[in-house]
């Protein structure tokens, strides 16, 4: 089976926010320069053997649960570090939504090397993209940018600049702590209830948390509390405001209203007319 793959790239495909713009599994690597770069954002994952990479000044070295991410148009130069072969898989992307996505979703504003916390996911999402894009289908063009789409998120979960720092590695250390405010949103939380579970300070927590989710704990909380009292809104159209705020962990019905407004821009009683009538 060919491992390459450079699919047709109409205007149509390339105004979709997410496409392949070529791709390879188990390629062996060869020596590579490029003194004007290259025109699209490339991933190049690491199968088997060492690789060194040499770009805006810097040089790696790229081995095993690890890949290299370069920028467009930018000098680089990239090879097998000894006799043995170098294997990686690669993919260049293309569409109007990848430069944002790697600059402020991903925040990967450099080239350079990463680690990859589950690089056979990242395989699996590169295989699946090469089926698609080789299927008769005739509809191909939409499975494929939304595969694209599929594989950066796979990207975004498992890459890091350390081992450590996944975003997968990082999220399933927090599995206890969601699980836990998932399940007793409804009573008194306190951060030392939550700090207990991981076995850490309430401060160590704080950091875990804000820097995994992007929110503080207890803005969180209140996330998971609106979004219950939203359905509980619906689901019992006849419910007092109060009866769901305390349903919900608020203890206060005032401040309740104003978390909901501040997070839905909306009073509880104005969300439930947008749904259900008088």
């Amino acid at each position: 089976m060919k491992n390459t793959l450079f699919p047709i790239l109409t205007e149509n495909k390339q105004k979709l926010p997410y496409y392949v713009f070529a791709l390879g599994l188990d390629h062996v690597q060869e020596h590579v320069l490029r003194t004007d770069g290259y025109p699209c954002h490339q991933w190049v994952q690491c199968r088997s053997g060492v690789g060194r990479l040499l770009v805006t000044g810097k040089e790696y070295t790229i081995g095993k649960d690890q890949g290299m991410f370069l920028l467009p148009d930018e000098t680089h130069e990239y090879y097998a570090e000894s006799s043995e072969d170098w294997v990686v898989d690669w993919i260049a992307l293309t569409g109007s939504g990848v430069a944002d996505f790697f600059q402020d979703t991903a925040r990967m504003t450099d080239s350079g090397v990463f680690f990859v916390a589950q690089p056979d996911d990242v395989r699996e999402a590169m295989e699946k993209l090469m089926d698609l894009a080789r299927s008769p289908s005739p509809i191909k063009t939409l499975d494929v940018s939304a595969q694209t789409y599929a594989f950066l998120m796979t990207l975004l979960k498992n890459v890091s600049e350390s081992s450590a720092k996944s975003i997968v590695n990082r999220y399933g250390r927090l599995i206890p702590i969601l699980n836990y405010i998932e399940e007793h949103y409804a009573k008194n939380i306190t951060l030392k209830d939550l700090s207990d579970l991981l076995g850490v300070t309430p401060q160590h927590l704080c950091t875990l948390f804000r820097k995994t989710m992007n929110v503080r704990i207890f803005e969180y909380i209140n996330l998971v509390r609106i979004k219950k009292s939203k359905e509980f809104l619906l689901d019992d159209a006849a419910a007092a405001i109060r009866d769901v705020a305390y349903a919900n962990g608020f203890e206060d019905v005032s401040y309740f209203c104003y978390i909901f407004k501040r997070i839905e821009k909306v009073t509880p009683g104005e969300f439930r007319k947008l749904y259900v009538r008088s």
